[in-house]
């Protein structure tokens, strides 16, 4: 059957460019740096279309909506469930890539997978979330950036077929891209990347990182004159006695980011437990819960910034900022847990901004001398829960270095933030994220500790000489090959090379002497057909999983074709346990 046109354009112009890094000879880095900068010039894109997206659907429920029904006060109560009305169709058809937040998906796709994710995920995932937070949904867009860039980094890895390690590396270069693009904070980008997406440091990642980074950041300066859509004011140390008072937020920060974790986790669990609809309606219950909050505390709706900057400023009175904090995390947990789409990033830096204002009012209340403004403590504060919630402080530090342009807050958010982050690991042994997946049964960190055995391939391991007989051998000429040594595993094929079975050496050493056998017995007779085999695309984790529960050295390599199993090697466990022991003491050395 002749494959399609749209098939045969795809695969001639990626013979053309991969025929073009073969005639100049580039090397395999030099590669990877070129196809760096592709995908942070399309992740940059990809977070301007989306911001404009969100913006279109805030117009529509918010400025066309309100003036056709005559714009009644009572309407925002309604807007968020109206919004979720068009989320259903998209959760209902396609559940994975709809729902809550993306980056937990692209970290299992990661570890798991080797970094393969759906091309549908970005098209449905941008139209999701920008229906959520459009319509009010109390979430953040950074999250679905993250998932978008990390997707269109994963397509462009499937367009070059790469494997392995590089499809792992350019994943963390969309997500790199999408955060640096929307925050302008290319360092902050490259370490969440780093932090949370991989979840390891490595050279040969890092650099391509940073370029798809910068890359994102510049395209998103270019098209946005503006900069970053959160601009903080600058930071002042008024006394170095403070970093006190920046201990104490760190403490209380770890606690709240602790009880937004179990809450966001407890509300996912409700609904999907006692929920009274089916799941692709059950985020119109979230959204009139968020729209009753929000027709009295308007703040906490979408994903706007002002209201964190206003924290930042002063503007509102202790008591507000105390309530702006616990409604926020029942409507982001109400949001999400019911299946709308957004991140947790935003929602974070807002309850941040929030519990920082009010320890900071209580600080100057306290030592008015020392602690003089309250915007520093909402400031630290955002960088604060973030990075607690996550278990990425480097990526939170450098963000709000990189958002106030200041020195003098490294120190403060240093503070903070380790102490936040220590605190809320000593609270909850996950982050907001890895939480997620250990609901679903899923260890992310014993797949990461897995991750090159997930990455490579029997194909890439496998040793091609292989003892294979014929069937139709005789038993006296098959002894004679297992006592010259020609291992203990010999494989009976077909004249086709087609795998029939295995002859271990320990399951006929009481019978070699026995020579009444010969001239009755052959090969054929003697192999086990009940033969555990692997492909040349399984993972070598997988290849390592089936090791586990059989009693043999060696696999032999199959392709399976109509129907036939046609002998292509062996791959050993001993092989397997050389990588993987390489791997760990490469990781160890890098972490210390």
């Amino acid at each position: 059957m002749k494959p399609p046109a749209k098939d045969e354009i795809v695969r001639s112009l990626r013979n053309q460019l991969l025929d073009f890094f073969r005639r100049y000879k580039l090397s395999d880095q030099t590669f990877l740096i070129i196809v760096a900068v592709i995908v942070g010039f399309l992740g940059g894109l990809g977070s301007i279309f989306f911001e404009k997206l969100i913006e279109l659907g805030q117009y529509f429920f918010f400025e066309i909506v309100p003036h056709i029904v005559g714009n009644p006060k009572w309407l925002i109560i309604l807007i968020p469930a109206f919004g979720a009305l068009f989320l259903a169709p998209l959760i209902y058809f396609f559940p994975a890539e709809a729902k809550s937040d993306g980056v937990p998906s692209t970290m299992e796709a990661v570890a798991l997978r080797g970094g393969i994710i759906k091309v549908r995920t970005f098209s449905t995932r941008m139209l999701a979330s920008a229906i959520t937070l459009g319509s009010g949904g109390s979430a953040g867009k950074e999250g679905p950036i993250i998932q978008i860039g990390a997707s269109i980094g994963s397509a462009v890895g499937q367009f070059f077929k790469v494997s392995g390690e590089r499809m792992r590396v350019l994943v963390g270069c969309g997500a790199a891209a999408g955060l640096a693009a929307i925050f302008n904070a290319p360092i902050a980008g490259v370490l969440f990347a780093l932090e949370v997406v991989l979840g390891e440091f490595s050279v040969h990642s890092f650099s391509p990182i940073v370029i798809s980074s910068v890359v994102a950041t510049a395209v998103s300066r270019a098209w946005l004159v503006e900069g970053s859509a959160l601009q903080l004011p600058p930071y002042t140390l008024f006394s170095y006695w403070e970093i006190v008072f920046y201990a104490l937020l760190g403490i209380a920060a770890g606690i709240v980011s602790t009880c937004f974790t179990k809450a966001l986790h407890g509300a996912e669990k409700l609904f999907h437990r006692h929920a009274p609809v089916k799941t692709h309606w059950q985020p119109i219950i979230g959204g009139l819960v968020v729209g009753m909050i929000g027709f009295f505390f308007p703040q906490i709706l979408g994903c706007a910034y002002t209201p964190i900057l206003e924290a930042i400023q002063g503007n509102f009175l202790w008591n507000t900022l105390l309530a702006l904090l616990i409604l926020k995390i029942i409507a982001t947990a109400f949001t999400l847990g019911s299946g709308g789409s957004g991140g947790i990033l935003y929602p974070c830096l807002f309850m941040g901004a929030t519990l920082g204002g009010i320890l900071g009012f209580v600080f100057n209340t306290l030592a008015p001398g020392i602690a003089p403004s309250a915007g520093g403590y909402a400031l630290v504060g955002m960088g604060a829960v973030l990075g607690a919630a996550v278990q990425a402080p480097m990526a939170a530090i450098m963000m709000g270095f990189e958002l106030t342009n200041s020195y003098t807050v490294i120190l403060p958010l240093m503070t903070a933030c380790v102490l936040a982050t220590a605190v809320h690991r000593r609270l909850m042994r996950h982050s907001i994220y890895t939480q997620s997946l250990v609901d679903r049964g899923i260890d992310i960190s014993a797949a990461r500790e897995m991750g090159v055995l997930t990455t490579l391939t029997v194909a890439d391991v496998m040793r091609r000489e292989v003892p294979k007989i014929p069937g139709t051998m005789p038993y006296n000429e098959v002894v004679q090959l297992c006592l010259k040594g020609h291992g203990n595993y010999l494989y009976t094929t077909d004249e086709d090379d087609n795998l029939e079975g295995v002859i271990s050496f320990q399951d006929i050493k009481e019978f070699v002497y026995d020579d009444q056998l010969n001239g009755l017995v052959f090969a054929r007779d003697m192999a086990n057909r009940d033969v555990v085999y692997v492909t040349p695309d399984e993972t070598l984790a997988s290849s390592l999983n089936k090791f586990s529960y059989i009693d043999m050295e060696e696999l032999p390599v199959v392709g399976r074709v109509d129907g036939f199993r046609r002998l292509l090697g062996i791959i050993t466990r001993s092989e397997l346990l050389k990588i993987y022991r390489k791997e760990m003491l490469k990781r160890v050395m890098i972490e210390s």
